[in-house]
């Protein structure tokens, strides 16, 4: 049987659109941030939002499930009632948030952050230190964001969320206590030329690998950390089922997720490797995909 097209495996996977009852048990629900619960300039949707009441009200947790670092997650969500954990970093960083204390992490050494830094110190390319729940960024690197062609939205809220610093790295690397992440970001119109430089860069340092939520860029975690085995944890932790556990995604860092989930759910602006992965495909990202799935596989 030849593969299917996307279209066609986006019709076969939003079939669920045309049924009137799902048949779904929700638990515990998780949701990458940026272009999959958000709006593509980063703005909240009002019908996300209001399903963040519904689960508020059913008692079902809600867990943000990002490569942000957690200071820099929509406070609006990190806030709501309805989220209870927040896992962060692409899975690095667990939090229980009504304790405010770390459950679990897989973090990256300090060791391993300036091996990596030695390797890319030379290169045109951001390197983004995701520590102690923030961002940070060389001061030089940081004036290095707005030339490298990235969409003006994203360019904006990484030029927010990144504070410089003006000591060495190796200064600011040694000041830290927990280094969750790391990342680095290239010019758009010379792409595979920096991608190829970073990834061999990350593969030869041990115990490092990256993963990516956009195409001029990797995130940088230790092996075996994703926000699939965040999920399986979380939900090992909880006693709760996978089988009954939604979740929401659009990138390749989200593709562990949307596999681990027994309701895998990409939203349509999604990539393909999404789609593969998933059970079901919603509407995208900017049409409130997530409260849409949600609305139906709740019975509402």
């Amino acid at each position: 049987m030849s593969e299917l097209s996307t279209e066609e495996l986006i019709a076969q996977k939003q079939s669920w659109l045309n049924q009137d009852v799902s048949n779904l048990k929700v638990d515990i629900v998780f949701s990458d941030m940026d272009e999959t619960f958000l709006h593509t300039d980063k703005s909240l949707d009002a019908k996300n939002m209001a399903m963040l009441d519904r689960l508020a009200e059913l008692d079902i947790p809600f867990v943000p499930c990002s490569g942000r670092a957690f200071n820099v997650l929509p406070k609006e969500v990190v806030n709501h009632p309805a989220s209870k954990y927040v896992v962060s970093c692409d899975g690095a960083v667990i939090r229980d948030l009504s304790t405010q204390t770390v459950l679990h992490e897989s973090t990256v050494t300090k060791e391993q952050a300036l091996e990596l830094y030695q390797k890319l110190k030379d290169l045109p390319v951001t390197f983004d230190i995701f520590a102690d729940g923030g961002v940070y960024l060389e001061r030089s690197r940081h004036n290095l964001i707005s030339q490298l062609g990235i969409p003006a939205d994203h360019a904006a809220f990484m030029q927010r969320s990144r504070t410089p610093f003006d000591q060495s790295v190796e200064e600011f690397i040694d000041s830290v206590t927990t280094i969750e992440r790391l990342g680095s970001y290239w010019s758009v119109s010379e792409g595979e030329k920096y991608q190829a430089l970073v990834a061999d860069a990350v593969a030869s340092v041990k115990g490092l690998s990256g993963t990516a939520s956009m195409s001029m860029g990797m995130e940088i975690l230790v092996e075996g950390t994703s926000k699939g085995a965040a999920l399986q944890w979380l939900c090992n932790h909880l006693g709760i089922s996978t089988d009954n556990a939604a979740a929401f995604g659009d990138s390749l860092n989200d593709v562990a997720m949307l596999s681990a989930a027994g309701m895998g759910t990409a939203v349509a602006n999604a990539r393909r490797e999404d789609f593969e992965a998933a059970a079901y495909i919603t509407l995208t990202n900017d049409e409130a995909g997530f409260s849409r799935f949600l609305t139906w596989a709740l019975g509402e």
